[in-house]
């Protein structure tokens, strides 16, 4: 089957939905089929070859079609900016596919579905979160092939607007497991990194905020790095974007933490997460005490299943997706911005860290990208 998967953004990117589409098109042809990816022609920081910069060995093909680049456009407002580079990419859309059939049609961008269901090809919608409730997007919805919520609570909520269930399916994201062949031992990563040898190594890897404001949790996991800084545990944290680190050292500062107690890697690729993690004794998914949708619907536990692929033991925030997927046999749990709790959860991993090897390789065996779209692609729907 040819599977064209359609993408609003620029392909590659240095933000974390770049290395989830990689994934998934790596996994797709794996299972035998052809994948294209489609994506707007607008100047990014990536100049490598997606396969490179992602890590996969898999061949997809990649066009950027030309569009207005609004957002490059100083004079045109923001909100406007964008309406018009997809206007722009909407109509360069219509025409490449006109041309070019393909077998499915797969998206994790439903403002681009208009155009998508205009060809008639049938559509696969991925939600990473829910846009705004709307008649036009429920219209959109049911047209669709098949929807896929990334967690429970998103499929909860889709049925209760009124999308027919049979036609959704719940998959979140997945772990690609040959990452985490071959890890180095945890001293050879700390030399390769420049890590301390003879500390206790508390590893965050992921973003500082997201969706441009949301804090994630590294404002509590510098308060617990502060508690726990006389048991000589070390913290290093691994993400972006540049431009939030230097708050965050301020922040380190005023909690009494410099340079020897913490460490702000920033940015690194992600064929390079697996090595950092062998260095790790424990890893740490904090969240803070909002009441937000992207902490109570949206969040993924992508991050999750690389820490425990890493096979070292894991602090997670007791967030309702997560709990879909993992428990506490797995992982250490501790209450969303209690800094207490998530003091104790990291002393209890280091002490008594759990492990559960065969119910851990079960679970990343059902997680696995592989195994995460054959489901989707095999699912059965309604329409």
């Amino acid at each position: 089957m040819h599977i064209t998967y359609i993408s609003q953004a620029r392909f590659p990117t240095e933000k974390a939905h770049g290395h989830q589409i990689a994934q998934v098109c790596a996994a797709m042809v794996r299972m035998g089929h052809t994948v294209t990816i489609i994506a707007p022609d607008v100047r990014g920081t990536v100049l490598k070859d997606p396969r490179a910069y992602y890590g996969v060995r898999e061949s997809f093909g990649v066009v950027r079609l030309p569009v207005f680049d609004g957002l490059r456009a100083w004079w045109i407002p923001g909100a406007l900016a964008f309406f018009f580079t997809m206007s722009s990419y909407a109509r360069a859309l219509r025409s490449f596919l006109r041309s070019r059939p393909t077998d499915t049609l797969y998206t994790r961008s439903p403002v681009l579905l208009p155009s998508l269901l205009r060809t008639g090809t049938p559509v696969i919608l991925e939600l990473h979160t829910l846009p705004r409730r709307t008649a036009a997007f429920l219209r959109h919805c049911a047209r669709c092939r098949r929807v896929v919520c990334l967690t429970s609570p998103m499929r909860e909520e889709l049925v209760g607007w009124g999308v027919e269930p049979s036609k959704i399916v719940t998959e979140g994201d997945g772990v690609d497991l040959r990452r985490f062949e071959n890890l180095p031992s945890s001293s050879e990563a700390r030399t390769m990194w420049r890590l301390p040898v003879d500390r206790k190594i508390a590893v965050y890897v992921g973003s500082l905020v997201t969706r441009g404001t949301i804090e994630k949790g590294v404002r509590e996991l510098l308060a617990a790095l502060a508690l726990l800084k006389e048991r000589g545990v070390f913290g290093w944290i691994i993400g972006g974007p540049r431009d939030q680190i230097d708050r965050y050292r301020a922040l380190a500062r005023q909690s009494g933490l410099d340079d020897e107690n913490v460490r702000f890697e920033g940015p690194v690729s992600n064929t390079r997460v697996p090595c950092a993690l062998a260095a790790a004794d424990v890893c740490v998914y904090p969240a803070p005490a909002l009441q937000h949708s992207f902490f109570l619907r949206d969040t993924s536990p992508l991050k999750i299943f690389e820490y425990l692929a890493s096979g070292r033991p894991t602090v997670c925030a007791d967030l309702p997706p997560l709990r879909g997927v993992i428990d506490q046999s797995l992982v250490h749990f501790c209450t969303p911005g209690d800094v207490q709790a998530l003091t104790r959860a990291i002393t209890e991993a280091l002490e008594h860290p759990k492990v559960s090897p065969e119910k851990r390789a079960a679970l990343l065996a059902h997680t696995s990208w592989d195994a995460r779209m054959e489901r989707i692609l095999t699912f059965p729907s309604s329409a």
